[in-house]
């Protein structure tokens, strides 16, 4: 996890803490004085690769962000009641067919249910290409005022890979809208394989760099 961190800190901008990384023994203690800004999701521990999220219906981490349980998963009938009944639930995830939330009828009654959504625009993409989603509901979604993160990385349509963004990327324009209005987007694409000049053009392009 720590050295994870520092190669990502390296770029100058927060940090979403994800499942994973081995942990590193005081990385708590770490990240609190590194005074780089982060934030936690789905089944992130300090303490552990990732840990169980949803038990019998109710959330048991304490992440910012999370996906809504898989529909084979027991929690699925009743994670909906438990959102609904807790104070401040974390941000649920806009995700792709197989799970909650995975289809464009879920995420309109999300809508009208004013719950607060992550939407990752590449699992609306997967929604879209597999006819899960109409335009109609994506133009909407993207209107939603209960919008607390947006999550961005690229795929072909099919699975959900996590690629590097390119220039023609799904949702990259409203994403970078949503960077200019100051709002928490998060680049998910993954990194590990990445040298520190191709992390610094992701960030370029997602911020809509001059000629990007």
């Amino acid at each position: 996890m720590r050295a994870a961190f520092a190669e990502l800190a390296r770029l100058g901008c927060g940090i979403q803490l994800t499942p994973g990384n081995l942990p590193t023994a005081g990385f708590r203690e770490h990240v609190a004085i590194s005074g780089v800004p982060t934030r936690t999701h789905h089944g992130f521990s300090y303490e552990a690769r990732k840990t169980a999220t949803w038990s019998e219906g109710t959330c048991v981490v304490a992440s910012d962000s999370l996906h809504p349980p898989k529909l084979t998963d027991h929690a699925n009938g009743n994670w909906r009641a438990w959102v609904e009944s807790t104070p401040a639930p974390p941000i649920l995830e806009v995700m792709y067919p197989g799970y909650a939330l995975g289809t464009g009828d879920e995420v309109e009654r999300a809508m009208a249910d004013g719950i607060a959504l992550a939407v990752d625009v590449s699992h609306v993409y997967l929604q879209i290409m597999q006819g899960a989603m109409t335009e109609q509901v994506w133009r909407r979604l993207r209107d939603y005022q209960r919008i607390a993160e947006v999550h961005v990385s690229a795929n072909r349509g099919r699975a959900d890979t996590h690629q590097p963004l390119a220039a023609d990327t799904f949702g990259l324009d409203w994403a970078r809208e949503r960077v200019a209005n100051d709002d928490v987007v998060i680049l998910e694409s993954y990194m590990h394989r990445t040298s520190d000049v191709q992390r610094e053009a992701q960030v370029s392009l997602l911020r809509g760099a001059p000629g990007e």
